[in-house]
């Protein structure tokens, strides 16, 4: 994982009590590793406030094109449900070069959910 994108916001938005019941320790070791996790209330509030972000949309290629937040750029991960996801080799990105080259700038990762 690039170390700048340790800022990196993984956005759920469609995040269910559900899916935190399947593993609840899934979070802890990615926010050890230094990733951030945001509610899609506090997301739509950097948004509107003007914070330089990134925004990137993980989901497959056909979702993005169907539906995505204003601005998003589309960067899916590797299709496989977060539970089975070994910290020691996180999900990777299908297109990294589609990261921006600015790495100082927040990005903000979002996907359908803990699947």
């Amino acid at each position: 994982m690039i170390p700048l994108v340790t800022a990196a916001v993984a956005a759920a938005l469609a995040l269910v009590a559900g899916g935190e019941a399947i593993r609840p320790d899934w979070r802890t070791p990615l926010e050890r590793a230094g990733i951030r996790f945001v509610s899609a209330v506090e997301l739509h509030a950097m948004m509107t406030s003007g914070v330089a972000l990134t925004l990137v949309d993980a989901r497959d290629e056909v979702h993005y094109r169907r539906e995505r937040l204003p601005g998003a750029i589309s960067i899916p991960a590797e299709d496989m449900p977060l539970r089975f996801v070994d910290i020691r080799r996180p999900k990777r990105l299908l297109h990294p070069e589609r990261l921006p080259a600015d790495r100082s700038r927040l990005v903000v990762f979002y996907c359908g959910g803990p699947n």
